[in-house]
């Protein structure tokens, strides 16, 4: 076995010295100079990032702009890039018309070199329409599509950190739940304490309960957003709670969605429990070329109202400090 890894190891580091499969180098720079802006007009177009030649070689540099919406290629660049030439600025343009207000559309950036690794850019222009004494406005915005890789999901509710700070500095919700209410109840689901990424859904019909989520855009084409874990689980105290990371945790859930739980038989038939849901997801702000999750503004005051509703029909605790 251990000649096998070794003669295993000889071919890949061979394979890698060869011409032809050697690993790409770094020969440009991309700085961007822009990360959100508003165009001045639809005719206009906006410093977008400059690339630099950082090799000891002349370059040819060309940038295609992808409508990853219409799945076509809407403008190309050609630059030459001379060996300690200074930065070269790329511009941004409107590159369609959108119609709706709030409209988007989401669109890559190749910078490909003629010699060294090709990088890429992602952003997204949203159309704003304004009215002011009868007349119309169209503005057009552009966003980086930020990648958020391994994040945490949480129900909405107060914070672990508010409530006990000596728990854990993430920010971690949990949600009290009323199980007299029979039917649905629904949760805002939040994604790095910064985006509603979905819903979670309470269902309860007698002594059944079974929790369900639903990921906004996920029956929309080419949604990306990527479910890497899940976990949920209930208390019926807050003094229950003594680990908020599933993978510290001695023992794993004995819940989980879209199976039954019986009030009697789980909650001793308690029926204010806390409900502490932590998936973990890979995603972006725009998820779908055409889509957009929203900013979760949790000091709004429909959720401040909220929030002071679950924890006064909790157990008593302690004092609870508001979220920064």
């Amino acid at each position: 076995m251990k000649r096998f890894l070794s003669l295993t190891l000889v071919l890949m580091l061979a394979i890698a010295l060869l011409p032809g499969v050697a690993m790409a180098e770094n020969t440009i720079k991309v700085e961007v100079v822009n990360k959100e802006f508003r165009f001045k007009g639809i005719d206009y177009s906006e410093h977008l990032f400059t690339v630099e030649n950082i090799s000891d070689a002349d370059l040819d540099i060309v940038i295609t702009v992808y409508d990853q919406a219409d799945k076509k290629v809407v403008e190309t660049m050609n630059y030459t890039l001379m060996k300690g030439d200074g930065p070269q600025m790329v511009l941004a343009s409107v590159y369609k018309p959108l119609t709706r207000n709030g409209e988007v559309n989401t669109y890559s950036y190749k910078i490909a070199p003629s010699k060294g690794s090709t990088k890429y850019l992602y952003y997204a222009q949203k159309l704003t329409i304004t009215k002011e004494g009868g007349v119309e406005t169209h503005h057009y915005d552009q966003f980086t599509n930020t990648l958020y890789p391994r994040n945490t999901v949480s129900s909405f509710g107060p914070h672990f950190r508010d409530v006990t700070p000596e728990l854990t500095d993430k920010w971690y919700m949990f949600t009290p739940i009323d199980l007299t209410i029979q039917g649905r109840q629904t949760f805002t689901l939040a994604a790095s304490n910064i985006y509603e990424v979905g819903e979670v859904y309470v269902d309860v019909n007698q002594d059944t309960v079974v929790v369900s989520y639903h990921m906004f855009h996920s029956d929309k084409r080419d949604f990306k957003t990527e479910t890497l874990s899940e976990f949920i689980t209930f208390y019926n105290s807050y003094a229950d709670v003594d680990i908020v990371e599933p993978e510290e945790m001695t023992e794993p859930s004995m819940y989980a969605f879209n199976q039954p739980i019986s009030i009697l038989n789980h909650f001793g038939g308690d029926t204010n429990v806390l409900m502490f849901i932590r998936n973990r997801i890979t995603y972006n702000r725009f998820p779908t070329p055409k889509s957009e999750y929203v900013r979760f503004w949790e000091n709004k005051e429909e959720y401040k109202t909220h929030r002071e509703h679950m924890l006064a029909f909790m157990d008593p605790i302690m004092t609870v400090e508001p979220a920064k």
